[in-house]
């Protein structure tokens, strides 16, 4: 037999050492990968979500009271006359009638008569990219807080750098898409299951309070996504196009953002064959085919109807942006597709309203339409326009926003124990909503961000 010489007896040796801690590595890495996917699916979700950029705390804790005011609370009672509001650092203290408020002795007031007092606006879904003037011209019209879904946390490392008073914050980081993504410097593309549960917690890890799903991401892994979010305690948003809006919710998805991810579910199956193929061809299509989608909807269809009641049976919460579909006849290169669709998706909208779904409101960006900066302002129009009433409208910016946010203990009311986000408007928002453009003063947790401006 022969012998094995000295150097291969040593690479023998060396192979199986290697062997070994090849092994106890990925050994070592699936329990950590188990450790920490259980970790996650153990967590308890405690209230409330947490914006990136907490704005500081007033140094000056002498009490506010703001007297004489109409007091609309976010709540959805009727507005109260001749109201006393007190904050004291950042907190309400007190709120209600003006017999019923004790006023400090030593608070400063502050005469509100003629004014409209309200929780500051929240913003379901306003996009920025690195623009710290654009966010704070919202501030200034009242939106007192905001979450961007879909964009990665890069695109908000200039509130880092802020030198006047931002909204808060709620990021989602990059949207999850399928390949090729449609947006391929936003997105994160999911590659499997366990990549795309990998996602969710990572981006939770970063600061995510919220998942958002973009329309090239298969059905597939939706319940994944959402059955991970769950264990961490964030909602899940998905922006539809190829995916149905019923498989989406039974999927297990939160909210569903714009009125056109209806669009597939409630269309004849030959209209959304083409559209999807259209789609699927280039993304781009979608802009055009939507409208004439949406153009050939039969409103008063059952189809209709059961996506509505599966909506409301799934407590969704809905985000229909009209504003950025709006189009009126006159526009450049408005054609009659355009108009029915965009009438139809009001309807839409009004049967929704009509029949218990949330209503969440988010301006988008920049809309047709709008006066800059006005873009929330304008949405909460038309959407008194599609039927809601403007106290429906009031409660669904504040506290029905804070609730999608799951910050509703601290959020979205004027409440004692609340974090004072106020605005003043001047006029009465129930009799008219156009009069929510004319905010006279915001507050952001305690403060007046008009105090920073002179």
């Amino acid at each position: 037999m022969q012998r094995m010489s000295v150097r291969e007896h040593l690479f023998n040796q060396y192979f199986l050492i290697a062997g070994c801690l090849v092994f106890i590595l990925l050994f070592a890495a699936n329990v950590v990968a188990q450790q920490v996917t259980a970790r996650w699916q153990d967590t308890k979700h405690v209230e409330p979500l947490i914006e990136v950029n907490p704005p500081a705390v007033p140094t000056v804790r002498k009490p506010l009271a703001i007297v004489g005011g109409r007091l609309i609370d976010g709540r959805g009672g009727e507005p109260v006359e001749d109201a006393v509001v007190v904050v004291e650092g950042n907190r309400i203290v007190a709120a209600g009638p003006r017999e019923e408020v004790d006023i400090p002795a030593h608070a400063d007031r502050l005469d509100a008569t003629g004014k409209t007092l309200m929780p500051g606006l929240i913003d379901a879904h306003l996009h920025s990219v690195m623009n710290n003037d654009w966010i704070h011209n919202y501030l200034r019209h009242g939106v007192t807080t905001m979450r961007d879904p879909g964009h990665p946390f890069r695109f908000y490392q200039s509130l880092h750098f802020a030198k006047r008073p931002l909204p808060r914050v709620f990021l989602t980081g990059g949207h999850l898409d399928g390949f090729p993504p449609v947006w391929s410097q936003q997105a994160i593309v999911v590659r499997d299951a366990a990549h795309a549960r990998r996602a969710v917690y990572d981006q939770f890890e970063k600061g995510a309070t919220g998942i958002k799903l973009y329309f090239r991401l298969p059905l597939e892994y939706y319940e994944t996504i959402t059955n991970a979010a769950s264990g961490v305690g964030i909602p899940v948003m998905a922006h539809l196009e190829l995916v149905d809006a019923d498989d989406a919710i039974r999927a297990g998805i939160d909210g569903i953002e714009h009125v056109t991810s209806f669009g597939t579910a409630l269309a004849d199956p030959e209209d959304v064959q083409r559209f999807k193929a259209a789609v699927r061809a280039d993304y781009s299509a979608r802009r055009e085919e939507r409208f004439r989608l949406w153009s050939k909807i039969d409103m008063e269809s059952e189809r209709l109807r059961e996506v509505i009641d599966l909506a409301v049976a799934h407590d969704i919460f809905f985000t229909p942006t009209l504003g950025v579909y709006e189009r009126q006849k006159g526009d450049e290169g408005v054609e009659e597709f355009h108009l029915t669709g965009y009438r139809n998706m009001v309807r839409f909208v009004e049967q929704a309203y009509k029949s218990g779904m949330k209503i969440s409101i988010g301006s988008h960006a920049r809309i047709p339409h709008a006066e800059a900066g006005l873009d929330y302002q304008h949405e909460m129009e038309l959407l008194v326009k599609a039927g809601m009433k403007p106290m429906d409208v009031l409660v669904s910016s504040t506290t029905g926003n804070a609730r999608y946010f799951r910050t509703g203990q601290r959020l979205g009311s004027i409440e004692a124990g609340k974090l004072a986000d106020l605005i003043m408007v001047d006029g009465n928002p129930v009799e008219d909503i156009a009069v929510m453009k004319k905010i006279d003063r915001v507050m952001l947790n305690g403060k007046w961000i008009q105090d920073d401006e002179r």
